[in-house]
């Protein structure tokens, strides 16, 4: 034992020691000079989620170190990406009125509902070819060209001299757009320590409302007098700018790495599988229902609340002034049930927004101040746009790692089509002539179907604990046979 002790040396300080398999500290030793000189507890033997990816233990200052300089700056990319991705979708909803009133393309209602859909339908199939090359090709690259073909997309609207060609663009950046949050969202919530990964999610996540915030107040103070091509200029040049930044300073997963010196199978290669058979199928196709009808709203809320607004006699600026607010209410409302969720799981968040997202779209109809107005907008935002990012996190707990990947790409596979669905259902709802009311009214019933589909996901198979995601069973085990040796 002395001998032992004396090649060891003095206690290693807590920032250099980060064991990843906890029996590689038993070589040279007998079992009894394995518990730590400090008193580290388990996690000398389990490393939490950022030791695993060398930024250090939360309790030592590598940490803090470690999340300024590498997490965080990926945080910063992923925000910014996400942003990008959140001006290009709400691009369309807030040129929609000068696309109805453009006389060289005289187009009707539903033919702009029709030209909004062909943004998700590019999302849907972007989504299901993403998963063919991302893990050859790495998250970080599929990122890198996601950006790239949606700034292709921008520019193709602002050029376009048909409806038709628009409607190519559109679809283009749908195609982007759909492979951008497919390969970002696993590389954020790897990242992630157990205890945050909602919140760090919706940090991510908020980029997007961001985004459709600045494009509804780029469409209110830029476009008089020179057109809707400006909005998607503004957004094409964004994208160019982005994609330097993004190659220089966006990591690449410290898993996927792993996996790949490891030969371990592609992450999600079975959990296609796993997911569609029990005891994982009845809560998989509650997911991708609720997936469904989340998008199904922000779609549909983000193409037509300016004109659900202008119907209810607000002046168009004024319509364009609520489109930001539901942005902003998903970002401010979307971070605060992110912390919620983290101490509480993510299936009363998750119901919540969908009920304030319901009840503010009704309240939106009725003759308020305009103060209490913007405040009904800023929660509807909260609710029904903001929901999509706690929802993506509920279904990474409710699954364990083999399978998560593949229960994610299936529920926003499935998501799309809600997506697609969005723009062409309000479409026809306001091509309906139905009183102003009865729009609201209708627009809320995704919400109403969603709170009651988080409400049946069962507590059997998710392991929803509020406190975070369970390690993985053979590093459970690892712990296990440290601590008894």
């Amino acid at each position: 034992m002395t001998a032992a002790l004396h090649t060891r040396g003095p206690p290693p300080r807590p920032s250099f020691v980060q064991p990843e398999d906890p029996a590689a500290s038993m070589t040279g030793a007998h079992p009894g000079n394995r518990q730590p000189p400090a008193p580290a507890g388990p996690m000398a033997a389990v490393p939490d989620e950022n030791t695993r990816n060398g930024v250090g233990s939360l309790s030592t200052p590598a940490f803090a170190r470690g999340t300024s300089a590498r997490t965080g700056t990926a945080l910063a990319v992923g925000m910014a990406v996400m942003t990008l991705e959140g001006f290009d979708l709400v691009a369309f909803g807030a040129t929609t009125p000068l696309l109805l009133h453009y006389h060289p393309w005289h187009l009707t209602v539903a033919l702009v509902g029709l030209l909004g859909s062909l943004t998700p339908v590019g999302m849907l199939v972007g989504s299901l070819l993403v998963g063919q090359f991302t893990d050859r090709l790495g998250r970080r690259r599929t990122t890198l060209a996601s950006i790239a073909v949606v700034s292709a997309g921008m520019f193709a609207c602002a050029m376009a001299p048909l409806p038709s060609l628009f409607g190519a663009g559109r679809f283009v950046v749908g195609l982007g757009v759909g492979a951008i949050y497919p390969a970002m969202a696993p590389l954020i919530f790897e990242l992630a320590p157990d205890r945050r990964k909602n919140l760090y999610s919706g940090i991510v996540q908020c980029g997007t409302a961001i985004g459709g915030s600045f494009a509804a107040l780029a469409a209110n103070t830029l476009l008089s007098g020179h057109g809707f091509q400006l909005e998607y200029v503004v957004g094409g040049v964004a994208g160019l700018l982005l994609l330097p930044a993004a190659y220089a300073w966006l990591p690449e997963s410290t898993e996927y790495h792993q996996a790949m010196k490891t030969s371990a199978p592609a992450p999600g290669s079975g959990g296609v599988r796993l997911v569609l058979k029990p005891p994982y199928l009845r809560t998989t196709l509650l997911f991708c229902a609720m997936a469904a009808l989340s998008f199904l709203l922000i779609f549909a809320m983000n193409t037509w609340l300016p004109q659900l607004m202008q119907a209810a006699d607000h002046p168009l600026r004024s319509s364009q002034t609520f489109l930001m607010l539901l942005n902003l209410g998903a970002t401010v409302g979307g971070l605060a049930m992110a912390l919620l969720a983290d101490r509480a799981g993510s299936k009363g968040p998750v119901t919540v927004s969908f009920v304030l997202g319901a009840v503010a779209i009704v309240a939106m109809s009725a003759k308020l101040p305009s103060a209490v107005l913007y405040a009904v907008v800023i929660i509807g935002g909260c609710g029904a746009v903001g929901v999509q990012g706690l929802i993506n996190v509920y279904i990474s707990r409710s699954y364990p790692v083999t399978a998560r990947a593949g229960a994610v790409g299936v529920a926003l596979g499935v998501g799309r089509i809600g997506a697609i669905a969005g723009p062409t259902l309000g479409g026809w709802i306001l091509a309906a002539g139905l009183a102003p009311r009865w729009n609201f009214v209708l627009f809320a019933v995704p919400a109403v179907l969603g709170a009651l589909l988080a409400l049946a996901v069962g507590g059997r198979t998710p392991q929803d604990q509020g406190g975070g995601t369970p390690a993985p069973a053979p590093r459970a085990k690892e712990a296990t046979a440290g601590r008894t040796l």
